[in-house]
């Protein structure tokens, strides 16, 4: 999945759990759900792919688990904290219905202890590789079933409140 789905999760996530609904928060909910997908950047600066495979070492539970836990002593309450988890658990959730076309296919869900693959296709993926690669109708029209399927119900269903709180002062203090 792209970070559009695994953006809306984190938005569904910051607003079923989190007790104090700032900028900061929301911040801090949509960085755990894209969290998993910093094996991306990791390639990105190092260029190094070997080591950086996407899904490899970091669409874990383990990983998951340390970077949700490493920042929950930035929320106050235990709702908001183990919203936080649960919203870092969602990208694997989200990873593993995608049709995975490049190997290794699927998630090490249980990295270091087992080395099992998992993956469950349905939903399709998003074309990968060059920029000329990536900008096609088909990817296009991914995103667009993302947004349709994982954001804009969280804006459908959470519309005034949502707006309300974008639109007031407490929502913009850190």
């Amino acid at each position: 999945m792209s970070p559009v789905a695994h953006s809306g999760l984190g938005l569904l996530g910051w607003r079923l759990f989190d007790r104090k609904q700032t900028v900061g928060t929301l911040f801090l909910y949509l960085l755990i759900a894209n969290a998993a997908d910093v094996d991306f950047l990791l390639h990105a600066v190092f260029q190094d792919r070997a080591v950086f495979i996407h899904q490899y070492y970091t669409h874990n539970l383990l990983f998951v688990l340390a970077v949700s836990l490493g920042f929950m002593f930035l929320l106050r309450d235990g709702p908001s904290r183990w919203g936080l988890v649960l919203t870092g658990i969602s990208h694997l959730a989200a990873d593993v219905i995608v049709v995975d076309t490049l190997k290794p296919v699927g998630i090490r869900l249980f990295f270091p202890i087992a080395g099992a693959f998992y993956n469950l296709p349905w939903f399709p993926y998003l074309q990968r590789g060059t920029w000329k690669e990536m900008a096609t109708l088909r990817n296009l029209g991914v995103l667009v079933l993302e947004f349709g399927i994982f954001v804009l119900p969280v804006l459908l269903l959470f519309p005034k409140p949502l707006w309300k709180r974008f639109r007031s002062s407490a929502f913009w203090k850190v």
